[in-house]
């Protein structure tokens, strides 16, 4: 078997695989494919030759020969019979070690690529319908590249063993029982093209099925707490109707081709019966050679189905290659090409930066700078593009205008990875994993060996967020397994855990940058003024966003935004003295907080 290493994020992908796909995997896994055809060839000389050797014991039991003689020929038969037996292992397994192979290698090759796309590509392609290209998509290419060929080679090469061997045994049969098996290509050609289609339009309807299922199950509750179960429930019926329609299109298409293949071939065993009665009758051949001849017509049935089945298989895995190639032609909206790496955090500057959704404004003239050590505020109304900010300073988006300047230098002077590990992300809508809580930590295997990090133990950890009283208390502690998207936890509790992994990977000197994205938002007011606490204090340095003006009025600077633009930047008391939207924000949460 081969070993698998998984494909780098950043390696180009082979132009032959886009173009060649089959000949691409034949040449990285040709061993298996080779010991695979090998095997193959074996066992269908076999099966030719023992049709022979049946005529021959036949002829002996009819013409009354020596038991000696009947003897050697039935341990013939039984040698050739224990030979297939072993070479049909062997090239079995061969080949499925060559096209699973080459399965894992392009599901590897799609998830790596996927791991480079931006958030843009995953807000137009649902996760429904790359679940089903990474699953029925890819099994269905595996079908076109393995078991597609292995049928189409095994009956093209069965029939260059049957057909001299009919012809050894009786020329004149052998052309009047196989007149009409010319006519079989015709009409192979005609289904194969109406079967792509027909094919491509089934995967493309099973992955709009996909996506509304998974989307369906994964807001559940919000389809229960408004009572739309059953408006839900029709359009999925709607949808899963037209996946019903579109495989049974392609499935009436497809049932052609098997008794299209064996009408030729089995009507070649009617028109033996009426042209070698004759011959065996008045002593022109034997009772054996017509046994044998008819088991090589029936032999040739086989070649004639995989010849329509296995094309069928081909087609049907190109058309869903052709939806693999389509994404994997698609290019990630940031280009990695920095070549400096990032070993300590100690300044960002920003200049005039704006972002634009299309060619709707999102951002406009942003300018900030913030130092190693210091914590930047970011307050404004909903939609005025604080999140946006944040994804700007990881590159999840490239910016319009302006610069981004860290340690000096521009931030795309840097590679994604180096940027990105010094930039701790804690999203505003926290995202849990079906595993333990201390997995939900490290979910990305934090090395202690790794330069200039450590790990922090979990207790450690949670304390700082003030949750290991909570966890300590669950039955198995940290390794307390989680639902999905940690739906056994409360939105505090998530909020919190989410917020803690942000923490989990700091250098040892402590600087990276850490962004928090609204992270106190489902946390009550007491737990929030022990959080803040445990953020402000140390020299990390931090970027707060947040509707609180209480997380944010002891930030070295806060930065105030409203509809995508920047109206002030300063410390708590100079915005209160200059700028009445922050005073008016201060006014109204001051005025929440006494409400009865």
């Amino acid at each position: 078997m081969a070993e698998h290493q998984m494909p780098s994020p950043q390696s180009e992908l082979p132009q032959e695989l886009l173009k060649r796909p089959l000949r691409f995997y034949i040449k990285q896994n040709w061993r298996n494919f080779s010991l695979g055809l090998f095997f193959l060839f074996i066992t269908n000389g076999m099966d030719a030759l023992y049709p022979l050797v049946l005529k021959i014991g036949i002829d002996q039991v009819v013409a009354k020969a020596p038991p000696k003689d009947i003897f050697q020929t039935s341990l013939m038969f039984f040698v050739i019979l224990a030979i297939l037996a072993g070479t049909r292992y062997a090239w079995r397994t061969f080949f499925a070690a060559y096209h699973t192979d080459s399965a894992e290698d392009l599901r590897r090759r799609v998830f790596a690529h996927l791991t480079k796309m931006n958030p843009r590509f995953f807000q137009k392609n649902p996760t429904g319908e790359l679940m089903s290209l990474l699953m029925n998509d890819i099994q269905a290419f595996r079908n076109g590249i393995g078991s597609s060929i292995l049928i189409l080679v095994d009956g093209i090469m069965l029939c260059s063993f049957l057909i001299p061997f009919m012809i050894y045994l009786n020329p004149d049969w052998t052309w009047k029982t196989m007149v009409f098996l010319p006519f079989v290509p015709l009409l192979i050609k005609k289904i194969t093209a109406s079967l792509y289609e027909n094919f491509k339009i089934q995967q493309e309807r099973t992955a709009d099925w996909s996506g509304f299922a998974q989307e369906s199950v994964a807001g559940v509750k919000v389809l229960k707490s408004f009572s739309l179960e059953n408006l839900r429930t029709k359009a999925h019926n709607s949808l899963s109707g037209k996946v019903e329609e579109a495989a049974n299109r392609t499935a009436r298409v497809d049932s052609l081709f098997s008794p299209i293949m064996t009408f030729g071939a089995s009507t070649g065993t009617v028109i033996l019966l009426f042209i070698a009665g004759p011959d065996v009758l008045s002593g022109a051949a034997t009772v054996g050679t017509l046994v044998a001849f008819q088991r090589y017509i029936s032999k040739l049935t086989w070649p004639m189905t995989a010849l329509g089945y296995g094309t069928s298989q081909y087609q049907k895995g190109m058309a869903s290659f052709e939806r693999i190639k389509a994404v994997l032609l698609e290019k990630p909206e940031i280009a990695d090409v920095g070549l400096s790496e990032i070993t300590e955090f100690k300044s960002l500057e920003v200049k005039n930066l704006g972002f634009s959704y299309e060619t709707q404004p999102v951002l406009e003239g942003v300018s900030f700078q913030l130092k190693q050590g210091q914590t930047l505020g970011i307050v404004g109304s909903v939609g005025s593009g604080k999140s946006t900010l944040l994804h700007l300073l990881c590159r999840f988006y490239e910016k319009s205008q302006g610069e981004i300047l860290i340690n000096g230098q521009p931030i795309e002077n840097f590679s994604l990875i180096s940027l990105r590990n010094m930039m701790n992300l804690v999203t505003q809508e926290p995202f849990l994993f079906s595993d333990s809580i201390e997995q939900n930590l490290f979910p990305f295997g934090i090395q202690t060996d790794e330069p200039n990090m450590k790990k922090l133990p979990t207790e450690e950890l949670l304390s700082e967020v003030d949750l290991w009283d909570e966890v300590s208390g669950l039955p198995s502690s940290s390794q307390s397994q989680l639902g999905e998207r940690g739906v056994n936890l409360s939105g505090g509790q998530k909020q919190r855990l989410s917020l803690a992994r942000g923490l989990a990977r700091k250098t040892t000197s402590g600087q990276t940058l850490l962004l928090l994205d609204d992270v106190l938002s489902a946390v009550d007011s007491k737990t929030e003024k022990k959080l803040i606490e445990s953020l402000t204090k140390g020299q990390q340095t931090r970027i707060i966003v947040s509707h609180k003006i209480s997380a944010l009025k002891n930030c070295d600077g806060i930065l105030v935004l409203n509809q995508g633009k920047m109206l002030d930047f300063g410390i708590h008391s100079e915005l209160l003295s200059r700028c009445s939207f922050y005073r008016n924000l201060v006014h109204l949460q001051s005025e929440e907080s006494v409400a009865p």
